[in-house]
């Protein structure tokens, strides 16, 4: 059977094993209802308060507004996904339906990753349109096809983090907690120490990286969006890299 033919059986499977089980439509409902309630709360309070509005506002700044929500739910969406059949011990069938274990990788990680990012864009755009309309403030095309492809990079590399580490870890909790450490507890803490060093360090978590693609504010007032992405980038790879050792080297139920 051909590479091709193999991948594409496995990714209709990864894409079917997303699906088909009750949490995944659960988390995304929920994450979905509360982006889009705080977004139209903030929309309501802001057209209560017009002078509040500064005059370049945007719908869009709506998804500066959710999208860290988004990163955090569609990132746990990765790790649920790519660790509940070793959770679950179905992860021996799944080799056994897909014994070529590199494929499986580049089918999961494909599958899962352009999945939790294209949830995400669409629940953040929903957010900030309802926020546009309700505040009555304009919708640029522009401005939207920015933000849309900044929160591609975080939500990518996000999922791309949370599968790899899920993989290397084949354990939900461990990997989520995990993720939450890199995403928001540590670059935090680490950018308060009272070291000039440790501001350094901070720039180099891939929450940081996250923080200033969405916010435009980083623990270094010289970071850049290259440097925020390659970040990203950096962090999603060796996380990948991580996992799909793991996953090739080392037996199921070890």
């Amino acid at each position: 059977m051909s590479t091709t033919t193999v991948l594409a059986r496995a990714g209709r499977a990864e894409w079917a094993r997303i699906w088909s089980v009750r949490s995944s439509w659960v988390l995304v409902a929920c994450l979905g209802l509360f982006m889009v309630g705080v977004a139209v709360l903030a929309g309501i309070d802001a057209a209560g308060n017009p002078e509040s509005i500064p005059d370049d506002a945007t719908g869009w700044d709506g998804a500066r507004f959710t999208a860290m929500f988004a990163l955090f739910g569609m990132v746990a969406l990765a790790v649920m996904t790519s660790t509940a059949d070793h959770a679950t011990g179905a992860i021996v069938p799944t080799l056994q339906w897909t014994p070529r274990r590199g494929l499986l990788f580049v089918a999961r990680s494909l599958v899962i990753a352009v999945t939790v990012t294209l949830l995400g864009v669409v629940l953040v755009s929903l957010a900030s349109v309802a926020m546009g309309l309700l505040a009555g403030v304009g919708l640029p095309l522009d401005d939207g096809l920015r933000s849309a492809g900044e929160l591609v990079v975080v939500l990518g590399c996000g999922a791309l983090l949370g599968i790899g580490l899920g993989l290397a870890t084949r354990s939900t909790a461990a990997s989520l907690v995990l993720a939450i450490a890199l995403l928001l507890v540590l670059p935090l803490l680490v950018a308060n120490l009272p070291f000039e060093w440790a501001t350094t360090v901070s720039s180099w978590l891939p929450g940081s990286g996250a923080l200033f693609l969405i916010f435009g504010e980083g623990p270094r007032d010289d970071m850049t969006v290259s440097a925020a992405r390659l970040t990203m980038l950096a962090w999603a790879v060796g996380a990948s890299a991580l996992g799909a050792l793991r996953l090739v080297r080392s037996d199921a139920g070890h």
